[in-house]
């Protein structure tokens, strides 16, 4: 079945009790058909033509798009979404039409209106993965960031967003400004210095003070971990070098670690400095695979 009859025929039943496998079928029937564009923006029209690109998002984000997309607040039949995907290896860039200035991370997708309408009372993006916004202010609409069920909401102001749909973990990060942070139940206002960390399974959130630019040293190359455990390191550290990491089964994988590398460190170099500060761990490495065991 093709993609966009499929979803139509989703979004007419109730977004909220589709089973969890044919929202995987329709996902699997969506990437079999399409086409990553790692340094171009494809462009495509009609609205139903535009439900494939909500099929790269987790169940979460896919029924943020689906709602989003047929509310009374964006309503323009014509509307073009853009999709800009960043393979994983790579840190790339982007300015929306409203100038707009964002930093994609490694293996990260954004999804927006080629042009913001201005009949819409907001500007949507949709964020599966890594992001860092400088956002074009404008008071009569307001910039809004979808990640799955939660939405950053801001005028003009530097933050970054963390989402990836394999992470249990959103997290928002503030530099400069003010943005609100909410879900179906509740939200919270971030000032400049603060992040706030968002549990998709509790469904909590929580606020803690960060050096917001040192957290986002990735958007010039470098990475930065505080007091983040060892199995979210890795996957940033993958993302970042193409590489697939797995480790021992009496390894720590919630043990916390704060490293600082600079942009252009190779993977070795930080494999290295990783297993010298856990004090116990030890890696091999062939070709593009690590494994990381006890000593």
């Amino acid at each position: 079945m093709k993609i966009d009859k499929y979803l139509q025929t989703l979004w007419e039943e109730d977004v909220n009790k589709i089973p969890e496998g044919e929202l995987h079928q329709a996902l699997d029937i969506f990437r079999q058909n399409r086409t990553i564009y790692s340094q171009s923006v494809r462009r495509r029209s009609r609205v139903f033509t535009i439900l494939k690109y909500a099929a790269i998002f987790m169940l979460p984000l896919l029924s943020a798009v689906l709602v989003w997309l047929f509310s009374a607040s964006y309503y323009a039949n014509d509307m073009q979404l853009a999709e800009y995907y960043v393979p994983k290896g790579c840190i790339d860039s982007l300015v929306l039409s409203d100038n707009t200035k964002v930093v994609v991370n490694s293996g990260t997708t954004i999804v927006y209106p080629h042009s913001f309408s201005s009949h819409a009372k907001e500007r949507s993006v949709f964020v599966n993965g890594s992001c860092h916004f400088e956002v074009s202010k404008d008071t009569s609409q307001p910039f809004v960031v979808h990640l799955g069920n939660v939405k950053v909401r801001v005028l003009g102001t530097h933050f970054s967003v963390n989402s990836y749909s394999d992470e249990e973990q959103v997290v928002v990060t503030l530099e400069e400004g003010s943005v609100n942070v909410s879900d179906s139940f509740q939200n919270v206002t971030l000032s400049p210095n603060e992040q706030l960390i968002y549990s998709r399974t509790a469904g909590t959130m929580h606020k803690q003070m960060v050096d917001a630019m040192a957290y986002n040293s990735w958007v010039k190359g470098g990475l930065n971990f505080t007091q983040e455990p060892l199995e979210k390191i890795l996957k940033s550290i993958e993302r970042r070098y193409r590489v697939t990491i797995s480790i021992a089964k009496n390894v720590d994988s919630k043990r916390c670690y704060t490293m600082n590398f600079k942009k252009g460190e190779t993977i070795e170099r930080i494999m290295n400095v990783l297993t010298f500060v856990s004090g116990d761990m030890t890696y091999t490495k062939d070709g593009d695979r690590i494994f990381i065991s006890k000593r």
